[in-house]
């Protein structure tokens, strides 16, 4: 499933029309989208090429699925208790395993799954630009600057991701951002 949203620019909006038209002059010379820092940085929002679909968006740099812990050093990792009497029947009725499996690797997928859905840089992303007000929602096939919101492009596919049109939106994403004073900065991933 894809949506589209896109920015509101010029009279009303926190873009200005003057913005997006330095923004375009900067790309013609530079080759590179115009991101104005932040007053502050607290997370790093990386871009990359993506060919005809733009550039992918990620919280902290991309990376494939690490490798499932055990459930013991999951739990730990998540601060879910598991020692007492009820701690152990709440996760057996929520993962159906016992003490014996606790040094057992975490099934691969519900990790994979997990990764695709919450815990990716592509799966964070996602979530925080899908609660952000950025601007109105837009029909297929639009020219003008806008984010993708994918979910999942084959059958059985969980993962979750956000593609800039172009380095224009990466520009006023940076932009609106700032106007929304998240500590956010967007740099080119490597």
């Amino acid at each position: 499933m894809l949506t589209r949203r896109g920015f509101l620019i010029g009279a009303g909006s926190l873009l200005t029309a003057a913005f997006a038209k330095d923004a375009q002059s900067f790309i013609r010379r530079t080759g590179l989208p115009l991101l104005a820092p932040p007053a502050e940085v607290a997370e790093t929002m990386y871009w990359y090429d993506g060919g005809e679909q733009g550039y992918l968006l990620t919280i902290g740099p991309w990376a494939f699925c690490p490798p499932p812990p055990t459930w013991r050093e999951f739990f730990a990792s998540e601060g879910i208790a598991h020692r007492t009497e009820p701690e152990i029947h709440a996760i057996w009725e929520k993962h159906g395993i016992g003490p014996e499996d606790y040094d057992d690797p975490v099934d691969g997928w519900f990790w994979e799954t997990r990764f695709d859905l919450e815990t990716s840089p592509c799966a964070k992303a996602y979530r925080l630009l899908k609660k952000l007000d950025l601007g109105p929602k837009l029909k297929r096939g639009s020219d003008e600057p806008h984010l993708v919101f994918c979910e999942g492009d084959l059958a059985n596919d969980d993962s979750r991701w956000v593609d800039a049109r172009d380095k224009l939106t990466l520009s006023l994403l940076q932009a609106r951002l700032i106007d929304l004073k998240l500590p956010i900065r967007i740099a080119q991933g490597i």
